[in-house]
């Protein structure tokens, strides 16, 4: 059969412009001065790419350097062994995350604590056991005790120090003040000796 009716029309192309956003979660992490590891979450749609990059050299992009649609980053710190705490950012998908990290403990020790000598005086040496790159001075808090050699240091060390004679009968006591601990010097009192002349008469 005949139709007057017009052919029906044919398909319609509809185009589309796909905008991308990116998020990610978490946006930061936090660090203790030992190494370790974390990972980031990357949210977006299908078809959407991204890239991912290190700011900081103490910062190592694992997996996830790039991606399409939704992924994960992963990374790794390196320890810090330096005595302060830093900052550093990964660029993700145009995003910042940001990673702290905390610094190195500082501890000190002291061997030995204290030392004894005689009225004439002397020499002596103390050895200080510290955090690798931690810092520490050594100071005399008396007149008579002088330090010779390690008055500051990095790390491990040891101070040496001098004792000047006593000429007093009576002992005394005084210290050293060494990466923040108490060093104490005793030293004994002038013997006590007696002559008289003429021995007769």
């Amino acid at each position: 059969n005949m139709s007057n009716e017009p052919n029906p029309p044919g398909p319609i192309k509809i185009t589309v412009n796909q905008s991308c956003s990116y998020s990610i979660s978490p946006t930061s992490n936090s660090f203790s001065s030992s190494s370790g590891t974390g990972s980031v979450s990357v949210t977006t749609i299908s078809g959407c790419s991204w890239t991912a990059s290190s700011n900081a050299s103490w910062i190592t992009i694992t997996s996830g350097s790039s991606g399409s649609g939704s992924g994960t980053v992963s990374y790794s710190v390196s320890a810090n062994s330096g005595t302060g705490s830093r900052s550093g950012t990964l660029t993700i998908a145009g995003q910042t995350f940001t990673v702290t990290q905390s610094c190195v403990s500082c501890t000190y020790s002291i061997s030995p604590t204290s030392n004894s000598v005689t009225s004439s005086g002397g020499t002596g040496s103390v050895s200080v056991t510290a955090t690798s790159g931690c810092s520490w001075t050594a100071s005399s808090n008396a007149s008579w005790i002088t330090i010779t050699s390690g008055a500051s240091g990095t790390g491990s060390g040891t101070v040496s120090y001098s004792v000047s004679s006593n000429s007093s009968t009576s002992s005394r006591s005084g210290t050293l003040s060494i990466a923040g601990q108490t060093f104490t010097v005793t030293q004994s009192g002038a013997s006590c000796s007696y002559s008289i002349s003429p021995t007769s008469n």
